[in-house]
């Protein structure tokens, strides 16, 4: 998504379910989220796309896990480690009083488009992103393509978060991250090849 972009809604709409998933996937594990009937339904339910066959592998290994090694395995990673944390503005921004202008300009893009913040998360929590554009009301809105700016931030955090894992490229939520960043690209044109 490098340059300049055009969200293609169409796409956005056939990936709708996919992302609900995706989002469930990159948050904390609760005991469900890895149940028996999570396999069958990335197989039958998730869009048919480029990613499909690599969230299928890492559904199976993460499924693999106790509830407690699933919790234990995202905490290390996500919560206790700076490296790679799912604030998607951090990595550029840190704690900085542009990054909190940036959250208020989310915030913001969020009630435009009807979807009220009610988390304890920031609202450049990658999994709290992934809602937004699944429950977003864009169909009709001249402004929709100012969702741009929450495409601009996960491109932005997942990139500095897979440049940081580059030693860690194997394990299983690095690679959901990256499932998720390679979906989102295909909602994206860039401007010269847009559909109307």
């Amino acid at each position: 998504m490098e340059g300049s972009g055009v969200i293609n809604f169409t796409n956005l709409d056939r990936l709708e379910d996919g992302l609900s998933l995706l989002s469930r996937l990159i948050d904390y594990p609760e005991k469900t989220t890895y149940a028996d009937q999570l396999l069958p339904e990335v197989i039958d339910q998730y869009p048919k796309t480029d990613q499909k066959a690599e969230l299928v592998t890492i559904v199976q290994e993460l499924s693999q896990q106790t509830h407690l090694a699933q919790q234990e395995h995202y905490a290390a990673l996500f919560e206790m480690n700076k490296r790679y944390p799912l604030y998607m503005s951090y990595y550029r921004m840190a704690d900085s009083r542009e990054r909190g202008v940036l959250l208020a300009k989310l915030n913001m893009l969020y009630e435009m488009f009807g979807v009220s913040v009610k988390s304890r998360e920031l609202v450049d929590y990658l999994p709290m992103l992934l809602e937004f554009l699944v429950f977003g009301r864009f169909k009709g809105d001249s402004r929709n393509q100012d969702v741009s700016l929450a495409f601009q931030v996960i491109e932005d955090g997942t990139y500095h978060l897979l440049k940081n894992a580059a030693a860690k490229i194997d394990d299983p939520y690095i690679r959901l991250v990256r499932v998720i960043r390679n979906e989102l690209r295909g909602c994206v044109e860039m401007e010269g090849n847009a559909i109307g």
